[in-house]
C-alpha cells in the first residue's frame, strides 16, 4: 500500500506554496499589490489542471498591476506553471530573475523566501532532496526577515514536516508541523490548517497510532470544502491509506476512489495512477477478483500513458499484479515471477520490499519449493524487522518530545504551586503593605478632592471677572444715558421721518445684542453673526460703505446651533474698523469666514478676520499703532480659561498676512465639544 509520501506531500507542499500568495496582502500595500495577490490565489487550482492557461493569466496580471512587487510575484508563479508544464530549463531561468529583482531590491524578503519555497518544491519533485532542504532552510531564513514573517513561515515549517516525515523522520516532521500550527494558533489563521492536520494524521499513521490519526483528519474534515482539490486529494489518499492499515478495505475504498475523482479533475496521471493501484490491492485484500482485473486494467493503462511514473510506483504495480496472476492462478504469467526476486534496484521503501518479499514466499510454497521459500520469508521478516524498528524509534522520540513538552508544563504547575506556597506565608506582610498603600491613597484622593475644590472656586472667580470685564466693556463703548438721550430724542420723530426707520431699528438690534452677551461666555454661532451683520450695516450707514465686507459662511453653519465664545467675531471685527484703515477707500476690503474643519481626531470649527489693511505692529506708540485693546485681551483670556477645562484646547492668534498680501488675520480656531459651561461643578 503506497502511503503517497514521493507525491502526495510533495503536491500538497505546493499548494501550501500557492496559499503563501495571501500573506503578502497587508495593509501598507497598495490596492493594485492586494488585487495581484487575490487573483494569484485564485488560480491555485488552475496551476495543476492547465498549467499554460495559468501562465497566461498571470501574464495578464503583471500587464494590469502598476505594483513593481506584484508584477514579480505574478512572474514567480509564471516560473511555477512551466514547471508543472515540464519546461524546467524556463522554470529555472524565471525563479533565477525573481532571485536577481530580490538582490537588487532590498526589502522584498518575503517574495525572496517564496521564491526559494519554490525552487525547494521544484527541486525535490526531481528528485534533488539535498537541494530541496537547502531551499528550504533559505526560505525559512528570508522569511523570518520579512515584515510578514509569521504567515509565510507558515509554509516553509509545513514543507519541512513534509520532507522529514517523507524521509521516515516522524519526530521532526511532528515537530515542524505543530511549529505551523502553532503560528496558525498564534494568527487565528485557516489557511493552512487542513494540510497540516492531514500532516499530523500521515505521521500518527506511519506509527500505526490511528486514533491520533483520527483525531487529525477529523480537524482537517470541516476545512476540506474551501480547499483546493489538490489539497482535497491529498486529504482523502492520506484517509484510504489510514483506513487501509486499519483493515478497513470498504471506508479506504470509498475514499481512494474520492482521491482518483478529484484527480482526473485537475488531469493528474500520476495521481490517478496511484489511486487505482491502491485500490487494486484493496480489492485483492477483499478477494474482489472481477473488480482487481479491472483495476489492474486501469492502473497498466496509465502506467503505459504516463512515462513520468517513478520506478517505485510501478515496482508496487507488478508487485501487486503478482499477488493477482497468483489469485488468478495464471500460471504463464506467474512463471517469470522468480527472475524479478533480484529486481528491487533503487527501491528504497520498506514496505514495497517486505511486501514483494512475502509475495516471492508464497508463490515458492504453492510450488513445494520449500528452500526458497523459507529464504524468501526470512528476507521479507529482515525488512519488517527494520520497518518496526523504525517506527518504534520514531515512537519513542514522539514520546520523548510529548514527554518534554508534558514536562514542561509539570515544571510550570510545581513553579505555580511553590510560588503559591511563598504567597500564602507573606500574607500577612502583603495585608498589610495593602493597608498602608490604601491609606495612601485615600490622603491622596483627599488632596486632590481639596485642589479640585481650590481649583473650582478659582475658576468660578475667573469668570465672574470676565463678566465683570464684559459689562464694563459694554458701558465703555456706549454710555446708557447717551443711548437713552438719542433715543429721547429721535424717536418721537420717526413718523415724521421714516427713512431713519432702518439706522435706528439696527441702533437697536446691536444694542440689544451687545446687552444680551455682555454677562454670558458662550453664545450660539447664528447670534453671534448676525449681531455682527446688524452692527456693520449700522456702521455703513453711518460711515459710509468703505471698507467693503465679504463673508463666507460654510453650508449649514449660519442654521446650527454651534456654541461659539461671546464676542468672538465682534471684537475681531471692531478691532479691524478701528486700526486697519486709518483712511478707508474703495480697495479697503474686511473678510469674514465661518468654516468647518474635519480631521482624524474631529471636526475644527475656523472664524477669521482678515483685512487687507496697514498691518499688526503692538511695538509702536498707540496713535500710530493698531493696539489689541482690553476686548481682544479679554477674549484671549477668556478662551485661555476655558482651554483648562478641555482636553482640546481652542487657540487665537493674530497674525500679519504674508507677502505680497498686506493687512491682518485673526483666527480663532474651536474644536467640536467644545465645553463653555460657565457653572463650576
Amino acid at each position: 500500500m503506497t502511503s503517497f509520501k514521493s507525491l502526495l506531500g510533495l503536491l500538497a507542499t505546493i499548494c501550501l506554496v500557492l496559499l503563501s500568495a495571501s500573506s503578502c496582502q497587508s495593509g501598507k500595500n497598495p490596492p493594485t499589490d492586494n488585487h495581484a495577490d487575490s487573483l494569484i490565489e485564485a488560480t491555485t487550482d488552475i496551476l495543476f489542471m492547465n498549467p499554460l492557461r495559468a501562465d497566461s493569466l498571470y501574464a495578464r496580471i503583471q500587464q494590469q498591476t502598476s505594483d513593481s512587487a506584484a508584477w514579480w510575484r505574478a512572474q514567480l508563479f509564471r516560473g511555477t506553471a512551466h514547471f508543472q508544464a515540464a519546461d524546467t530549463a524556463e522554470a529555472n531561468r524565471i525563479y533565477k530573475q525573481v532571485e536577481n529583482w530580490c538582490l537588487a531590491h532590498p526589502g522584498h524578503e518575503t517574495l525572496e523566501g517564496q521564491m526559494w519555497n519554490h525552487r525547494g518544491v521544484a527541486a525535490y519533485i526531481c528528485g534533488n532532496v539535498n537541494e530541496a532542504v537547502e531551499c528550504y532552510e533559505r526560505s525559512y531564513d528570508r522569511l523570518r526577515q520579512g515584515k510578514d514573517k509569521s504567515k509565510s513561515v507558515i509554509s516553509t515549517a509545513i514543507n519541512l514536516a513534509d520532507l522529514y516525515q517523507q524521509r521516515g523522520d516522524m519526530p521532526k516532521a511532528a515537530y515542524y508541523y505543530r511549529n505551523a500550527l502553532f503560528l496558525c494558533d498564534s494568527l487565528n489563521s485557516n489557511e493552512s490548517r487542513a494540510g497540516i492536520y492531514c500532516g499530523l494524521a500521515l505521521v500518527y499513521t506511519d506509527l500505526n497510532d490511528f486514533h491520533q490519526a483520527h483525531h487529525f483528519f477529523a480537524m482537517a474534515r470541516p476545512l476540506m470544502p474551501n480547499e483546493p482539490m489538490m489539497s482535497q486529494f491529498y486529504y482523502h489518499s492520506s484517509l484510504g491509506n489510514c483506513h487501509y492499515f486499519e483493515h478497513r478495505y470498504d471506508e479506504a475504498l470509498k475514499d481512494f476512489e474520492k482521491a482518483r475523482q478529484l484527480a482526473v479533475q485537475f488531469h493528474n496521471k500520476i495521481g490517478e495512477f496511484k489511486c487505482e493501484s491502491n485500490m487494486l490491492e484493496v480489492e485483492l485484500m477483499r478477494g474482489n477478483l472481477p473488480a482487481a482485473t479491472e483495476r489492474l486494467k486501469r492502473a497498466e493503462a496509465l502506467a503505459a500513458a504516463t512515462p513520468d511514473i517513478d520506478k517505485a510506483s510501478l515496482f508496487y504495480l507488478r508487485s501487486l499484479k503478482t499477488d493477482w496472476a497468483i489469485a488468478k492462478g495464471d500460471i504463464p504469467i506467474t512463471k517469470g515471477i522468480e527472475a524479478s526476486e533480484n529486481d528491487t534496484s533503487g527501491i528504497k521503501s520498506l514496505r514495497y520490499l517486505m511486501l514483494h518479499y512475502r509475495r516471492l514466499k508464497h508463490y515458492a510454497a504453492l510450488h513445494h519449493n520449500w528452500e526458497s521459500a523459507y529464504r524468501l520469508q526470512a528476507e521479507a521478516a529482515r525488512y519488517a524487522d527494520s520497518l518496526r524498528g523504525i517506527q518504534s524509534t520514531n515512537y519513542v522520540e514522539e514520546m520523548k518530545l510529548r514527554f518534554q513538552r508534558d514536562t514542561t508544563l509539570l515544571h510550570q504547575r510545581l513553579a505555580l504551586a511553590d510560588y503559591e506556597t511563598r504567597t500564602a506565608r507573606q500574607s500577612t506582610f502583603i495585608l498589610a503593605v495593602i493597608i498602608a498603600a490604601l491609606g495612601l491613597l485615600l490622603a491622596a484622593a483627599i488632596a486632590v478632592w481639596f485642589y479640585r475644590r481650590h481649583t473650582r472656586h478659582r475658576i468660578q472667580q475667573q469668570f465672574d471677572r470676565i463678566t465683570e470685564l464684559r459689562m464694563d466693556i459694554v458701558r465703555n463703548r456706549v454710555s446708557p444715558h447717551y443711548i437713552f438721550n438719542v433715543l429721547n430724542t429721535v424717536l418721537p420723530r420717526l413718523s415724521h421721518h421714516p427713512d431713519i426707520n432702518v439706522p435706528i431699528g439696527l441702533l437697536i438690534d446691536v444694542l440689544r445684542g451687545n446687552l444680551l452677551t455682555s454677562g454670558k461666555v458662550a453664545v450660539s454661532l447664528h447670534d453671534e453673526i448676525r449681531l455682527v451683520q446688524r452692527f456693520l450695516e449700522l456702521h455703513q450707514l453711518t460711515k459710509g460703505p468703505w471698507p467693503r465686507v465679504e463673508w463666507q459662511i460654510g453650508v449649514g453653519l449660519f442654521e446650527s446651533q454651534l456654541l461659539v465664545p461671546a464676542m468672538s467675531l465682534q471684537i475681531p471685527v471692531e478691532n479691524a474698523l478701528k486700526h486697519a484703515f486709518p483712511t478707508p477707500s474703495s480697495d479697503s476690503l474686511i473678510r469674514i469666514e465661518v468654516t468647518k474643519e474635519a480631521t482624524p481626531n474631529g471636526g475644527i470649527l475656523h472664524l477669521k478676520v482678515i483685512d487687507n489693511g496697514c498691518g499688526y505692529n503692538p511695538g509702536l506708540v498707540r496713535r500710530t499703532e493698531r493696539d489689541t485693546g482690553t476686548g481682544l485681551r479679554l477674549l484671549s483670556r477668556t478662551i485661555g480659561i476655558l482651554n483648562r477645562r478641555n482636553s482640546r484646547e481652542a487657540t487665537f492668534n493674530i497674525t500679519n498676512r504674508q507677502a505680497p498680501d498686506h493687512g491682518t488675520i485673526m483666527h480663532l480656531a474651536l474644536p467640536d465639544n467644545y465645553d463653555f459651561n460657565e457653572t463650576i461643578k
